[in-house]
């Protein structure tokens, strides 16, 4: 492979995998072709509930790009992280709310009554809004340090750094159902975003315990109609988008009697690793 093209890198990371991907600068096609891409690392990272996110930084801190890396200091770093290692969820901003500084209390405030702790050992990030309903963005620090200390011993720049629902979201925006549901999954990742009237009405994240089949994913669907009920008049077709890297996103166009169809974010031809943290590094390239 030719070296004298312009390359970006691309990292990937969940509790239980971290890849390092260069790639081309130039736009991606929709379908991928693994010669385009070389995997410069690829690791396992011991998941262990609450031990995954400083397991995941001790492989940071360790990563070495290798020899075959784009130069130093030349190269631009795309960063995609794993649901399950970020904390996403809805803010709804108090009636007459203006000013960054309201939203990010607002913010910090639902994060403590959520997740029972203050938001101060995290990063929060939002696509602040002061009228509607708003999705916010949490990182650990100590993660988010360690990306930091990385680009910076590799003297990379970093280019993006977010979670893979904000990926994912960016991507398929307009693809998204005003009513109902996007379903993000990667390796045994899956958030669920509910939709009402064009608007975000709920969200959670949820730790699979294996690739689910497609009984399966139709029995958790059914679990979040129930837990999030329609609201208005119910008039209004409800449908699925169903976007990620993961396997097991069904293909089917109906699932639990809803429309439903996918985009796979790559879509990936050849043979390659079908780690979590590469896919979610391979969906930074779109």
């Amino acid at each position: 492979m030719s070296r004298s093209r312009a390359r970006r890198l691309l990292l990937g990371g969940s509790a239980g995998s971290v890849a390092l991907l260069s790639a081309p600068m130039m736009p991606m096609p929709p379908t991928v072709s693994t010669s385009l891409v070389e995997t410069l690392v690829a690791l396992p990272v011991a998941a262990a509930g609450n031990a995954a996110v400083a397991n995941l930084c001790g492989i940071l801190q360790g990563l070495e790009a290798g020899a075959t890396a784009p130069a130093r200091g030349k190269s631009g770093l795309t960063v995609t992280l794993d649901d399950g290692v970020a904390r996403s969820f809805v803010v709804t901003p108090p009636s007459g709310a203006h000013g960054l500084r309201e939203l990010q209390a607002c913010a910090a405030a639902r994060f403590a009554a959520l997740y029972g702790e203050s938001a101060e050992q995290w990063r929060l990030a939002a696509d602040w809004q002061v009228t509607v309903p708003f999705v916010a963005c949490a990182l650990p620090r100590e993660l988010f340090g360690a990306i930091e200390e990385l680009t910076g011993r590799q003297q990379w720049r970093l280019d993006s750094l977010c979670p893979a629902l904000v990926r994912v979201w960016n991507r398929v925006q307009r693809s998204i159902p005003a009513d109902g549901w996007l379903l993000v999954g990667f390796g045994q990742t899956l958030t669920v975003v509910h939709t009402c009237s064009g608007q975000v009405a709920d969200l959670r994240t949820l730790h699979l315990p294996g690739a689910p089949d497609f009984a399966e994913l139709e029995m958790l669907l059914e679990q979040e109609r129930l837990r999030t009920p329609v609201q208005g008049d119910g008039r209004s077709p409800q449908a699925l988008l169903w976007a990620g890297g993961a396997d097991w996103l069904p293909a089917a166009a109906t699932v639990a009697g809803l429309a439903s169809r996918v985009i796979r974010l790559p879509v990936v031809a050849g043979p390659g690793d079908r780690s979590a943290g590469w896919q979610l590094a391979l969906a930074g390239a779109s």
